[in-house]
């Protein structure tokens, strides 16, 4: 099983799309979560791409707004769609997977969106449970500056049993940070988070960061790719 989760940057553009669509094409992956997608033209380009390959699509924002696309080569059910926050089930693997695209601006809304995430989280925790997307948060160990973000909403998900697969499962030569401010301080803003469940299923996994995807301009956030058996 492979998984990419991928901000995709301003919700794509018509110079950057044939670029965003042969990198997630060449990945061959079962599932894809696509943050900061716009459902507009560059974004409905994307998914007749996808669709042409085979794979069904869900979008969670149809108001044109910022939110996600999942794409995946398997039958899924959608679960619930709603803003920045999409929850579907691939009954072939009985995996649940929630994509979310966290508001970066600090403040209630954020804050209203992380109860809702931990309200899911327990909710689900016995069940096959993969949370993915940009969380806009982290730990200080996380930032090259030392500065967090919400990070007691991470530590709280961790704590109730949700596992970091990157921390988990990386390569020692990953970078660790998945985007960086224009005066260079980097951050690991994208996460796959596995329920205690899931975890205690996988035989074995690699969690790696693809930072080429930012080196050629595709994105501003490297690319985090999952692999399990």
């Amino acid at each position: 099983m492979k998984i990419t989760n991928l901000n995709i940057w301003h919700g794509g553009s018509q110079n950057r799309n044939p670029l965003i669509i042969d990198y997630l094409l060449s990945t061959k992956s079962d599932l894809m979560v696509l943050t900061e997608f716009i459902n507009k033209e560059n974004g409905k380009e994307i998914i007749q791409a996808l669709e042409l390959e085979g794979y069904q699509t869900q979008v969670s924002n149809t108001d044109g707004g910022y939110g996600l696309l999942i794409a995946s080569n398997m039958n899924f059910i959608t679960e619930n769609s709603d803003d920045r926050w999409l929850e579907v089930y691939l009954s072939e693997l009985d995996l649940h997977v929630l994509g979310v695209y966290i508001p970066h601006q600090p403040g209630k809304i954020k804050n209203d969106f992380w109860s809702k995430i931990r309200e899911y989280s327990l909710k689900n925790q016995d069940k096959n449970v993969l949370i993915t997307g940009d969380f806009n948060s982290c730990t200080r160990e996380d930032s090259s500056n030392q500065s967090e973000y919400n990070p007691l909403d991470l530590k709280k998900l961790q704590e109730s049993g949700y596992i970091d697969l990157w921390k988990e499962g990386h390569r020692d030569e990953d970078e660790r940070f998945t985007w960086y401010y224009h005066d260079g301080t980097g951050f690991r803003l994208d996460y796959f988070l596995a329920s205690p469940g899931l975890y205690s299923k996988l035989n074995g996994f690699k969690v790696s960061h693809d930072a080429g995807v930012r080196d050629k301009g595709i994105s501003d956030h490297s690319a985090i790719l999952l692999e399990y058996i």
